[in-house]
């Protein structure tokens, strides 16, 4: 008989039912806090989304490694070739539609908005457009390989 060292149980990764269901409950929690700070209001308010954006930013970062070092190679290589492909998609789709609009406004008819509104509406459009690109390339990932 031969003393071999015990061999380290292995911690179950994060599963993606559990990273979903930890997001929405954050989630819900963040969308609610968010709220009550509009609700309140006064010169405390945009501090207090800054401390809400910067917590939701830590947390969503924090659950991601632990995620990300829990998956296996064959996941992690389906997650970087669809951001890569699919985000650049997504990117240069955004572009197309800036160019369009840059051309002729009246392509989307927008009321005159604030810059900070403008911006906001932008970075939204082209990370909708990188997640809609990511998640076309993922599938397709997965499916090449079944």
């Amino acid at each position: 008989m031969t003393d071999r060292p015990p061999v380290p149980k292995r911690k179950k990764p994060l599963g993606y039912a559990s990273v979903l269901g930890l997001c929405v409950i954050f989630g819900l929690l963040v969308g609610g806090a968010s709220g009550f700070i509009n609700d309140m209001g006064g010169a405390i308010a945009d501090p207090l989304r800054a401390i809400l954006l910067t917590i939701t930013v830590v947390f969503v970062l924090a659950i991601s490694l632990i995620w990300w070092r829990g998956a296996d190679e064959a996941v992690r290589e389906a997650h970087k070739w669809a951001w890569y492909w699919g985000g650049s998609v997504g990117i240069a789709a955004g572009m197309v539609v800036f160019a369009l609009l840059s051309w002729d406004s009246r392509l989307i008819a927008l009321p005159p908005l604030e810059p900070a509104d403008a911006v906001m509406i932008g970075m939204t459009l082209i990370l909708g457009l990188q997640v809609v690109g990511y998640t076309v390339a993922w599938a397709i990932w997965w499916l090449r390989r079944r």
